[in-house]
């Protein structure tokens, strides 16, 4: 994705992506980011939680509109704590 954020920054669109997995998106540099720990395929949050959902979009088009340094990647204050999903997932354990 980062590639392709900053092909289309150069074209005077703003772009940012959501990250999952902090180390990755340090590596390929997107001109901006959210982290968001949550597990691979909730990114948004839980199935139905609205609020959350809400919350990070509103987020994401809040900071797509500052004017920030290139490579930043923001953290939130989303944690997903329902369960050890996010974990198992990271250690590769969960399917």
């Amino acid at each position: 994705m980062g590639l392709i954020q900053r092909v289309f920054d150069i074209q005077g669109l703003t772009t940012i992506s959501i990250s999952l997995v902090r180390e990755l998106t340090e590596m390929v540099k997107p001109s901006r980011a959210l982290f968001v720990e949550h597990p691979f395929g909730l990114t948004m949050g839980d199935v139905g939680d609205t609020e959350t959902h809400r919350a990070i979009l509103m987020d994401c088009l809040r900071y797509a509109q500052m004017d920030l340094e290139d490579g930043i990647i923001i953290d939130t204050p989303y944690k997903w704590s329902k369960d050890d999903l996010r974990e198992r997932q990271l250690r590769k354990e969960a399917h």
